[in-house]
């Protein structure tokens, strides 16, 4: 699967302390194409990474929003899914 992430869902999946290496393999391999950083995954890698941005779906509990991290990461998590769906 490819996902197009942007520069700041690239950095922030680098900045990721848990990012597993195969994970972080896939994130350097990436290749800039257009606007985007085209990341090839295969179907563990997939899930691993949809696991670990799911982690950091964070909400701030003053105003029940989603934090800029939180809305980063859900952004990877919605790009995943619908990448899943377009196969």
């Amino acid at each position: 699967m490819e996902l197009r992430l942007n520069e700041e869902m690239i950095a922030a999946l680098r900045e990721t302390p848990e990012l597993p290496d195969n994970i972080r393999a896939c994130i350097d391999d990436a290749h800039a194409e257009s606007d985007a950083f085209v990341v090839t995954v295969d179907d563990d890698e997939q899930m691993a990474l949809t696991e670990l941005c799911e982690w950091y779906v964070r909400k701030d509990p003053e105003t029940d929003e989603l934090t800029k991290q939180g809305r980063i990461f859900d952004a990877i998590v919605q790009l995943i899914i619908d990448a899943d769906l377009a196969q």
